[in-house]
């Protein structure tokens, strides 16, 4: 059954843990403001979807869409999924990879959700078509050059380190890399925008192909 009318986010990443290092931050201020927020993570297993439901508790999503699949089988057959949840979760904002990514399943992540930003509201494949007004790109280990938008996320930094702390698989295995990196980031970026702490995005536009989308046209730009 679709949601219900008012804003939401729907945060669509490549792995377990990803939601946190690129996005913690927004997910949480928003779960804070009675933004409901959900995550799609097109992989994982047994182990790494339990820590992820973890986290996501501690971050307040709302509904945790998880996938069992190996870290790279992250391909084009995945867009339906992607579409799948946009219409289930019906959200105004999408958060995602970047395609400047060094993690090539990062890039097709976020290849894939282009795609499905333009399917999901298209009226002649779906009756229940829905339009996204923006895509966020998060960081995760490649910073963006010129973020658009920086997000204050000094009062819930705790809170992120906390979920992020649930993925105990990566966090062993990398030695305390995240942990260190997401805090030397979201520092920098508290530095370059006047706070504490803050989270960088670049801002995509969804693109128009022609007249089959809900809500193509407008009558002024301000």
């Amino acid at each position: 059954m679709p949601e219900g009318d008012g804003p939401s986010i729907l945060v669509v990443c490549a792995h377990p843990d990803d939601e946190c290092l690129g996005a913690g931050g927004a997910i949480a201020v928003h779960a804070n403001a009675g933004i409901p927020v959900d995550v799609l993570c097109l992989t994982g297993n047994d182990t790494r979807n339990r820590e992820l439901k973890d986290a996501a508790h501690v971050l307040g999503v709302r509904h945790m869409y998880c996938s069992f699949r190996e870290d790279f089988d992250v391909d084009e057959s995945l867009k339906r999924e992607v579409v799948d949840a946009i219409l289930l979760s019906r959200p105004e904002i999408v958060i995602t990879h970047s395609p400047m990514d060094y993690n090539r399943a990062h890039v097709t992540c976020s290849h894939l959700v282009d795609e499905a930003v333009e399917w999901a509201s298209h009226v002649t494949l779906y009756p229940d078509a829905h339009r996204v007004k923006r895509v966020y790109h998060m960081e995760i280990n490649s910073l963006h050059s010129r973020p658009q938008v920086m997000l204050d996320i000094g009062a819930v930094y705790g809170r992120v380190v906390k979920a992020l702390r649930k993925h105990i698989s990566q966090m062993d295995r990398a030695g305390g890399y995240y942990l260190k990196f997401y805090d030397a980031r979201t520092a920098l970026r508290g530095v370059q925008s006047g706070c504490d702490r803050a989270e960088a995005f670049r801002i995509v536009l969804p693109e128009h192909a022609g007249p089959f989308y809900p809500k193509n046209a407008t009558s002024r730009l301000v």
